[in-house]
């Protein structure tokens, strides 16, 4: 007589939310991310909403409208769909610096595509 179990859990998947950017003449975008945004990525991986946040700029590429990536990781579609930014903004920035630090960003980047992907298959360690 063989022995045998069903699955019970289902696999956890993995999706990335990518977001294409491309800063502005003059900009320091990768500083603006690492002091504005960097911290209310923490705050919310700390809270379990994301996995992980990174910054990834091109070592080898060709001409493409964007300059860098940010990439949010997160065992849920419904991660991206149900953040209260505002709240978060808050929380790290203060209620008076939102729109100070809302119009910095702005002013040293714009987002020129943003997508949501999920892995199939893949190996790590």
């Amino acid at each position: 007589m063989r022995k045998t179990h069903a699955q019970t859990t289902a696999p956890t998947r993995t999706y990335f939310q990518i977001s294409f950017m491309k800063s502005k003449p003059g900009q320091d975008a990768i500083k603006m991310e690492r002091e504005l945004w960097k911290p209310i990525h923490l705050d919310r991986m700390n809270k379990g909403q994301i996995n992980s946040w990174t910054v990834m700029e091109p070592i080898f590429s060709g001409p493409h409208p964007y300059d860098y990536l940010t990439v949010e990781t997160a065992n849920s579609p419904n991660t991206y769909t149900n953040t209260d930014y505002g709240e978060l903004m808050t929380k790290a920035w203060g209620k008076d610096k939102i729109e100070s630090n809302s119009t910095k960003t702005y002013n040293a980047r714009d987002m020129v595509g943003n997508e949501l992907w999920v892995s199939v298959e893949g190996v790590s360690k």
